[in-house]
């Protein structure tokens, strides 16, 4: 499975800190190196594990945690009504990885749409997405099936060698009810897809929409 660098924005004040954020990322052959920066609160994990894996280690220390960047300068995030999901690229693979909450346990599709169009909500984002030049013989923008779990969870991490980020960015994600007999299911949940920030381009303490910490907004609960 390919590996990809993500950057953490951790809570730290020590080195104490330090030691235990590094303990929590040990004993995990996913894990190929960890860079933890004290003075910027920057946890840099080279891992295939997915993004939800990596955070819930880090937040085991009992420190707060915040998504900064990805790798590269070709990554996305969609953050959509029951959750988030980001999107990266490697040179080979493009890597879907994702969190969905508040879904009824089962399968679940999810796809890119061709319009980010939220005007009347998910009716507003188009079929999949699939390009006239495209010669994949499945539907460009269908990702597949996930699983939502007991709670109501589903967390994927899928690797995905059609699809191209350039080709969806501005674009839409969208989570529906598993399709029947070439039917597509029920939308439930969209978002836009937008380009996300790379290692160390997101220097930000307040966020600029509230006006808040970093730290507060993690802390915010979702609605």
């Amino acid at each position: 499975m390919s590996r990809t660098k993500i950057e953490f924005a951790v809570q730290m004040t020590c080195n104490s800190c330090v030691e235990a954020v590094k303990k929590s990322l040990e004993n995990a052959s996913e894990i190929k190196s960890v860079d933890v920066n004290l003075d910027t609160g920057s946890v840099v994990v080279d891992s295939s594990l997915s993004t939800l894996d990596l955070q819930k280690r880090l937040e085991s220390t009992g420190r707060k945690v915040a998504v900064r960047g990805y790798a590269g300068s070709i990554a996305a995030v969609s953050i959509i009504e029951a959750g988030d999901k980001s999107v990266q690229a490697t040179p080979d693979v493009c890597i879907i990885d994702g969190t969905v909450d508040g879904l009824k346990p089962g399968p679940y599709q999810i796809s890119v749409h061709e319009a980010g169009d939220l005007s009347r909500g998910c009716e507003s984002v188009g079929d999949i997405y699939h390009p006239d030049k495209t010669c994949s013989q499945r539907l460009y923008g269908n990702l597949g099936t996930v699983k939502a779990e007991a709670g109501g969870r589903a967390a994927f991490r899928l690797e995905d060698d059609t699809l191209k980020l350039s080709d969806i960015i501005g674009r839409s994600f969208v989570i529906a009810e598993k399709p029947e007999e070439n039917r597509e299911g029920r939308r439930l949940a969209c978002g836009v897809i937008a380009r996300s920030a790379g290692l160390f381009q997101n220097p930000k303490t307040i966020c600029a929409c509230d006006g808040v910490t970093l730290w507060d907004e993690v802390s915010k609960p979702r609605l």
